[in-house]
This record gives structure tokens, C-alpha cells and sequence, in this order.
């Protein structure tokens, strides 16, 4: 006598069956999951890669990435203009400023910055030291400027700037700023001046390395001389049109709003492998 009857072999049969089937659906569920989350991962990278290329800076310590065409910051550039080949977006900042969110600054767009360090002897700006933290984690490519004072010597000022910002290959070269309305009031002649300039920059220059980035105002270009002008990166300000002077970094306009910073900000263009030559020291 059979073990089974007929209809309990063809009932096992059937569950047999659609066992196998469940089986095969999982299965299948599974390995198509895995390739969309491959895909999709792929297709992240690929944007990623599109969206933070970086401009070739002869070194493998500094990396600044490109503008975006749709980055949201390019709208406070003067009317009719726009980045070039080699331009990239920037800011400088300061405690003026405030708190800000440096990985919605990148987001905006903006590839640089240039973040005050100190000022005169024994003012380190307040905010400098989230600022150069913050700003390299969020993919920025940072750089440090000192507001040199005509009331100290600038053998004094480059050693307080080294010591709140000393040499890095991974930033930008340092940059000092020239203006007359700081909270000195002295103004000495332009001979004493400019030796104190002097002693500032190449102090800082033989501590980095590079060329240091000079910022001057019209006030100061006015009452002042520069050191070797033609021979550093040139740092101009113009905030219609393009500067018809020789420039590495254009300050495009003190009164920019970016994303991620509450306040008005200085917004800037660098010509990026214009500021690598003209900061270069032969051997």
C-alpha cells in the first residue's frame, strides 16, 4: 500500500513548489537591491567627482577645488561677469563675520578663503582658530592674512603671525593687509614704512617658503610705497569691473551674502596658477 495517496504526493508537490519559488524571489530581490545601491553609490561618486574637481597647484600638499557654473555665489559677481578659465570663487574673513558654516560656504560654492590671523603685536583674531579648522574640514582651500599696524616694528608683527600660524604646505601663502584704518593713528614717513614692511615680509616669506600675497587700499597705495610690488601676488580691489592692473586675487566687493554667513562678506576671485608663479621663490 502506498505511503502517500495521490492527492497528499501532488498537495506536497504544489508547497514544494512554491517554496522553491519563494526562495527564488528573495533571491532575486536581494541581488537586484544590491546592484541599485551599486549603481546608485556609482553614480554618487560620479557626482561627486563632477562636483569637487580641483585645480592642479604643482603639489600634492594643496588642492583647491573648482567653482561650480551653478554655484550660487557666481550671482554676487558684478553684472556681465563671470569666472574664467583658471578662476576660482573666494571670501576673506574675519570675527566680523561671526559663527560660520563652512560646509554650506563650499556648498555655495566658494573654493578659497583667506581668514584673518592677527593683527599688529598680541591680537589674534578671535575667531581664527574654528575658522582654520573649520574651513579645511569643509574642503576649502585656507590661507592666513596679518593686518599689519603702524605702530609696532614688523620684525615684532611676523613673529606674532608665525606664531598663530606657522609654516603649511596645505594652505595658501600667507597674505599681508596695507590699510590705514586700523587703531594706530601714527603715520610715519614712507622710508620708516617701508622698512618696517619689509622686515614683516621677509621675515614671514623665508619662514614659508613662498611669496607673500600683498592687499593694500588705495589709501595706503597713496601714502605709501610698496615692497617689490611687480614681484609678489598682488591682491586689488574693484568692485564693478575687472582690475586693469596685474592681479592674482581680485576683491570683487566688501558687501557679498553668502550661504552659510549671516553677515556681508568680501568676496574675491583668484587666478589661481597666477598666485602659484607669483608666490614662488626660485632656489
Amino acid at each position: 500500500m502506498p505511503r502517500y495517496t495521490r492527492q497528499q504526493v501532488l498537495r506536497r508537490r504544489r508547497i514544494a513548489a512554491l517554496i522553491l519559488a519563494a526562495l527564488v524571489l528573495i533571491v532575486f530581490v536581494s541581488c537586484t537591491a544590491g546592484l541599485v545601491r551599486l549603481v546608485s553609490h556609482g553614480g554618487e561618486a560620479e557626482a561627486t567627482a563632477a562636483a569637487e574637481p580641483t585645480v592642479d597647484t604643482g603639489t600634492d600638499a594643496l588642492t583647491i577645488p573648482r567653482t561650480t557654473t551653478d554655484a550660487s555665489a557666481l550671482s554676487q559677481l558684478p553684472s556681465g561677469e563671470s569666472l574664467r578659465d583658471g578662476e576660482v570663487l573666494g571670501i576673506d574673513v574675519s570675527a566680523h563675520q561671526g559663527d560660520i558654516d563652512w560646509t554650506t560656504v563650499r556648498s555655495a560654492g566658494v573654493s578659497f578663503a583667506y581668514i584673518k590671523a592677527t593683527e599688529g603685536v598680541g591680537h589674534t583674531d578671535d575667531t581664527f582658530a574654528s575658522n582654520w579648522t573649520s574651513s579645511r574640514t569643509a574642503g576649502i582651500a585656507r590661507g592666513a592674512y596679518h593686518y599689519f599696524t603702524l605702530c609696532s616694528s614688523g620684525a615684532d608683527q611676523a613673529k606674532a603671525f608665525l606664531a598663530a600660524v606657522p609654516p603649511d604646505e596645505g594652505s595658501l601663502p600667507p597674505a599681508v593687509d596695507l590699510e590705514l584704518d586700523g587703531s594706530c593713528t601714527q603715520e610715519p614717513d614712507s622710508s620708516a614704512v617701508k622698512e618696517e614692511v619689509d622686515a614683516f615680509v621677509t621675515a614671514v616669506e623665508k619662514a614659508w617658503g613662498r611669496r607673500v600675497v600683498v592687499y593694500s587700499s588705495w589709501e595706503w597705495r597713496n601714502r605709501y610705497t610698496l615692497p617689490e610690488e611687480t614681484e609678489r601676488p598682488q591682491w586689488h580691489t574693484r568692485d564693478s569691473r575687472r582690475p586693469e592692473t596685474d592681479w592674482d586675487i581680485w576683491q570683487v566687493r566688501f558687501d557679498a551674502r553668502v550661504d552659510g554667513i549671516d553677515s556681508k562678506v568680501d568676496l574675491d576671485v583668484m587666478d589661481v596658477a597666477g598666485l602659484q608663479d607669483a608666490a614662488s621663490i626660485d632656489a
